[in-house]
């Protein structure tokens, strides 16, 4: 069977796909995997970009995920939040990066580096 498109999703199977996608990404990333990291974060951006098509209010979901337990979805979430609502991004990203071990804590960080040195851009 095959998966709708991002477009005929309801906004809870949006931020869903989301959070599977944000904790694939973390999982490869972690383990090593490319491949199934490129996958995930492809998802993510298109995601966030379908969000973004559907408005200020379905794009600022994400804000709920930055609760999630996963420290993937936290860090994914608060740098695509960044965009909209940079203090709560900032604050998750901090958590993220002083709770998180390894590469998903260093991307934390990274991503708050840049962001603050006025390096990051949204498509």
């Amino acid at each position: 069977m095959k998966k709708p498109a991002l477009t005929e999703l309801a906004l809870g199977d949006l931020l869903e796909e989301y959070t599977a996608a944000a904790i694939a990404h973390g999982v490869a990333t972690e383990s090593g995997d490319p491949k199934k990291g490129n996958r995930a974060s492809d998802q993510l951006v298109a995601i966030n970009s379908e969000l973004r098509r559907r408005g200020p209010q379905a794009h600022r979901s994400l804000l709920t995920l930055l609760a999630d337990a996963h420290p993937a979805v936290r860090g994914w979430a608060g740098s695509q939040v960044l965009e909209f609502a940079p203090g709560e991004g900032e604050r998750a990203l901090e958590e993220v990066s002083r709770t998180a071990k390894g590469l998903i804590g260093l991307t934390a960080e990274w991503t708050l580096r840049e962001w603050r040195a006025g390096r990051l851009r949204f498509p």
